[in-house]
């Protein structure tokens, strides 16, 4: 097992507090921060994801006519970890892609840890990356090719 969230999927982002419920007109997304259980309900049935260790960010949205859940898993800051710490799941929990950030936001592409969370943003996420160096930046998901887009510093 690596790093990354070992993910269990059983069939059966607007945060208030430590407890978030996103509501999107197919799927009800129920995850409180710092729990391990994230829970949806959509019209494919009831999905829950476990993990290990608590993700920082969740959030669900449409796109191009799919309902979407963004995880963004635990970051890892140890040198020469992966940085593919965030992964879009379909309504059906189905992984759709893992995310890497871009390489080339720093000089040294060793320095970019990973995502670090995620903000809605004109009804689509606005996901943050940390570096060791260069501070923190912000991109938009390109969900055919699953490259991260429009890139900027974040604050």
């Amino acid at each position: 097992m690596s790093w990354t969230m070992a993910w269990r999927t059983d069939r059966i982002s607007n945060q208030r507090g430590s407890h978030m419920t996103t509501h999107q007109p197919d799927v009800v997304v129920d995850w409180a921060k710092g729990g391990t259980a994230i829970r949806w309900t959509g019209p494919d049935g009831d999905v829950e994801k476990l993990c290990g260790v608590p993700p920082e960010a969740v959030m669900a949205w449409r796109e191009g006519g799919e309902t979407l859940v963004l995880v963004v898993e635990a970051l890892d800051c140890a040198p020469f970890t992966p940085s593919d710490n965030a992964v879009v799941f379909r309504a059906d929990g189905s992984e759709r892609l893992r995310l890497r950030p871009p390489r080339d936001l720093v000089g040294n592409p060793d320095d970019v840890h990973g995502f670090s969370s995620v903000h809605p943003q004109d009804g689509r996420p606005l996901i943050l990356m940390a570096t060791r160096t260069g501070g923190d930046f912000q991109g938009r998901i390109d969900l055919e090719s699953g490259e991260i887009t429009d890139t900027n510093t974040w604050r």
